[in-house]
């Protein structure tokens, strides 16, 4: 368990943090982007740190939900492999939905994530 303790340390941020973890910037003939705060940004460095992040996780989902699957409905019930494919789809697919982190903080994805991680974390170790 002791590996993920820096990232499981984001879960009193992630369960409070508001969408003011980022702001838009408009900017003229550049696309819209998000400018995170420091914070996430630390989170996200921190996930990368692990084993957590799976490089198979597209295949796996694909093989493993409906292709209409809304992510966040299985996250309660997910095991490790499935809890790391959808940790890293939210995590890696942000560099081609600019602004799906927001989106992760304002929904709580990433607060659920890491709390059923504690929770499997805690089930493995007893």
């Amino acid at each position: 368990m002791q590996q993920y303790d820096k990232v499981l340390s984001y879960i009193d941020y992630l369960s409070t943090a508001t969408e003011e973890v980022g702001t838009w910037v408009h900017k003229p003939h550049i696309l819209p982007y998000v400018n995170y705060s420091q914070e996430l940004s630390s989170f996200i460095h921190e996930v990368y740190q692990t084993d957590l992040m799976d490089t198979e996780y597209l295949t796996y989902l694909e093989s493993h939900l409906p292709r209409d699957a809304k992510l966040a409905d299985y996250i309660d019930t997910a095991d490790f492999r499935l809890l790391r494919a959808i940790l890293t789809y939210y995590v890696r697919q942000e560099r081609f939905c600019e602004g799906l982190w927001l989106e992760a903080v304002r929904d709580r994805i990433f607060s659920k994530i890491l709390n059923r991680l504690l929770q499997i974390l805690k089930q493995d170790t007893l």
